[in-house]
């Protein structure tokens, strides 16, 4: 019914926008010259930086990543061009081709002053966990279609459009609001939510049911390569003989333990053994759908989250990071040599990018460039300036507040208490980021009110791309670069507009694509309409990106 209700409200959008399409542009010249694919192919590695292509290549398998190093097409300068680079805007730009600006997902969650909570990007309170305990999950908070909704409907639904991934907010993203089914994995089983099914088919309870994931129990994580292998990624974060707590932030990892305990779970989570279940897991989809089958297309998206959890945990220049990466390749090889004997590769297009980079360890730059200014960085310190300059403007508020949620890089006000005192909300965003422009480390701050004026304008910064009123809150700031946000010594992240975030792989392979490198600047907002014009079909509604017709036969 969900999705009965979102398609009443946009097939108009939608049909619309195709008629137009098809107006303006007749048929495709893509689709007229090569057969389009009957299977489109798009895997999201959560946090690869594209260094890792060069640095490990010597490590990769035939027919892994280098089917598109040596075979496809290999953009070098691909990047996001938002601000705000996590998990879900990312993965909501891959297959929309649109930013925050008009798909509304500003971040991994924001702040809700209706309901005074936060939001998470998934969420959906009507409906609950198919395969799980634990409430719905769904894209009801994706403001525009993706190429799958556009398949969908291009197709009478006769395509099949199917998402896999480590997390829910990867699968859904991904699928949009008309795809057969998202599915992730919670804990060690595959589930999904109401908003797609009512229970989970017979073959995926079968897959839970042989126990996958559990028989990864007592198995310790080792490096793949001979130890010498990995001078690649510099010396190892910690020796062995030094992690006397059982840390597990180095070789060989502590063995994935009580299946039944928390261990188990960050440990499995944490581990390229993750990813090797939702391989087999997508490898099966293939089959029990049958993707690729006859002439609609049909389009499987892959999310392969472990390489993010484990990249924050070690840094991009750990041993673990390689390791996840060259397991990665040949999980990659094992995909597509099953998709040639089940599809045929000349029937399939695949896409490889990634949802964000990730910043190097502080303690690392420090040692690489000195002058570069590397360090950790306490957010907190952004908000209690901003709380103390508006206190001291506007007096204390007893039993409250003027900073209500702060989750960087986005400050939320306290907008029923400005009214009020009748103090001008306008006003407070100025003062709110005059403080946070003072505190040590932040680059730049911006109120909503200045990031309108620039969507007015048609200004579109990254800042501003990744903007949504009502969403983003009050006001926004960025760090400096090689900040991490956080306290203590280990790990990194992401969600700068720096380009250690910004930038990432774009990987092509298949039909219709010209094999080659291509140094052209391009933004994975491309991967959408280039998609939809070798598949014959509108772009999705929304869609700001540019077919990359240097690549197309």
């Amino acid at each position: 019914m969900t999705r009965i209700r979102w398609l009443t409200r946009h097939l108009r959008t939608l049909l619309f926008g195709a008629a137009c399409m098809t107006l303006a542009a007749g048929v495709s010249r893509v689709g007229s010259r090569v057969p389009r694919p009957r299977l489109v192919i798009v895997i999201v590695v959560d946090q690869f930086s594209p260094d890792y292509l060069t640095r490990f290549q010597p490590y990769f398998s035939l027919r892994g990543l280098n089917l598109f190093l040596q075979r496809g097409a290999v953009f070098t300068a691909a990047k996001y061009e938002h601000a705000i680079t996590f998990t879900c805007p990312g993965h909501a730009v891959v297959l929309t081709g649109s930013y925050a600006d008009a798909n509304g997902i500003v971040s991994n969650s924001w702040y809700d002053a209706a309901k005074n909570r936060e939001e998470y990007c998934a969420a959906d309170s009507s409906g609950s966990l198919i395969g799980g305990v634990g409430e719905g999950r769904s894209p009801r908070n994706l403001l525009d279609s993706t190429v799958g909704d556009v398949i969908k409907l291009a197709t009478g639904g006769r395509s099949r459009v199917i998402t896999v991934a480590g997390k829910d907010r990867s699968a859904i993203m991904l699928g949009g609001h008309l795809g057969d089914a998202a599915y992730w994995l919670e804990d060690t089983l595959i589930v999904t939510s109401s908003y797609y099914e009512r229970e989970l088919p017979g073959w995926v309870r079968r897959f839970n049911a042989s126990g996958i994931a559990s028989s990864y129990l007592g198995k310790t994580w080792d490096r793949l390569l001979p130890v010498e292998a990995y001078a690649a990624a510099g010396d190892d974060d910690v020796p062995a003989e030094e992690d006397i707590a059982g840390t597990g932030r180095t070789f060989p990892h502590r063995p994935v333990r009580d299946a039944s305990g928390k261990g188990f779970l960050e440990a499995f989570s944490s581990s390229p053994f993750h990813n090797e279940v939702l391989a087999r897991f997508a490898m099966q989809a293939i089959v029990e759908e049958n993707l690729g089958r006859d002439e609609d297309p049909d389009l499987l998206a892959i999310g392969f989250s472990a390489n993010d959890l484990i990249g924050h945990e070690s840094g991009p220049d750990s041993h673990e990071v390689m390791d996840v990466t060259v397991r990665t390749d040949r999980l990659l090889q094992q995909l597509f040599d099953f998709v040639d004997v089940r599809v045929g590769l000349k029937n399939v297009v695949v896409v490889l990018t990634a949802d964000h980079g990730v910043a190097p360890l502080p303690e690392v730059m420090q040692k690489r460039q000195p002058a570069a200014g590397a360090a950790r960085f306490e957010p907190s310190r952004v908000a209690a300036a901003a709380e103390a300059a508006l206190a001291a403007r506007y007096g204390q508020l007893p039993g409250s507040r003027w900073v209500v949620h702060h989750d960087l890089p986005l400050l939320y006000l306290n907008v029923r208490a400005l009214e009020q005192r009748g103090v001008s909300l306008e006003q407070a965003e100025q003062v709110a980021k005059r403080a946070v422009e003072g505190v040590p480390g932040v680059y730049q701050s911006l109120t909503a009110t200045d990031l309108a004026e620039q969507r007015r304008r048609g200004t579109h910064s990254s800042a501003e791309l990744s903007f949504y009123p009502g969403r983003s809150g009050h006001v926004f700031y960025q760090l400096k670069p090689y900040l991490v946000p956080g306290t203590g010594s280990q790990g990194t992240t992401h969600g700068s507009a720096w380009s250690y975030d910004t930038h990432v792989p774009l990987l092509w392979f298949g039909a219709g694509v010209v094999p080659g490198t291509y140094a052209t600047s391009v933004a994975v907002a491309d991967i959408a309409p280039t998609l939809s014009a070798l598949l014959s079909i509108a772009k999705p509604s929304g869609s700001r990106g540019r077919v990359l017709r240097k690549m197309l036969r």
